[in-house]
């Protein structure tokens, strides 16, 4: 290569332009903070308080689900034994199915990732009420036994969002609004007090 020449590849890069060469490095990763699922939730609380105060039904029922899908999930990472997975989403081990329960010859089943993952209600309230029968006698009181034992987010959607409103009751609304409150409550509780218990 003669002086004063450099190389783009394979193409020669004329020495007059060596001003206007950009270097380029990898991106870099930054471990991204973990989700903050307690806060999240107050937010969204809030946020469908705010909401349902002005009347926006569609916007009140979708933050009032996602109040209750972040404290379902505060309440399993912080109580239950769930964990963050490398991508930072939350899944219990105790959801896994183990491969001695597939039947013996038979095809090893996959399990689906839903069925361990923490993702969305209604599914999610499922996996809570299946996380406290396990550990029942330890870690819940009758407080709490009750509010779980009806899953209020039953007929909730997450594409009611892109709805007329018409689906949305103001009943669903007003028991949306109120789980989410009795999720954030018992968190809340749990952590004030101490005990690590859901009262």
């Amino acid at each position: 290569m003669g002086a004063g020449r450099l190389r783009c590849g394979n193409a020669p890069f004329p020495a007059d332009h060596a001003d206007r060469v950009i270097g380029v490095t990898a991106p870099t990763t930054s471990a991204a903070p973990p989700p903050a699922f307690r806060d999240a939730s107050g937010h969204h609380y809030h946020a469908a308080r705010l909401a349902a105060d002005r009347r926006l039904t569609i916007a009140a029922d979708h933050s009032a689900g996602l109040a209750a899908e972040c404290a379902i999930k505060a309440i399993l990472l912080d109580y239950l034994g769930s964990r963050l997975n490398d991508k930072q989403r939350p899944y219990s081990e105790d959801l896994k199915l183990d491969a001695q329960l597939n039947p013996p010859g038979g095809k090893r089943r996959k399990q689906p990732r839903t069925e361990y993952l923490h993702e969305h209600l209604p599914e999610l309230w499922g996996q809570l009420t299946t996380l406290l029968d396990r550990r029942r006698a330890r870690e819940t009181g009758t407080l709490f036994l009750r509010l779980i034992g009806h899953n209020p987010f039953h007929d909730w959607n997450v594409a009611d969002r892109y709805g007329d409103g018409t689906a949305i009751s103001d009943a669903d609304l007003r028991r949306h609004l109120r789980a989410a409150y009795e999720l954030l409550a018992a968190h809340e509780q749990a952590r004030v007090l101490g005990t690590g218990a859901l009262a």
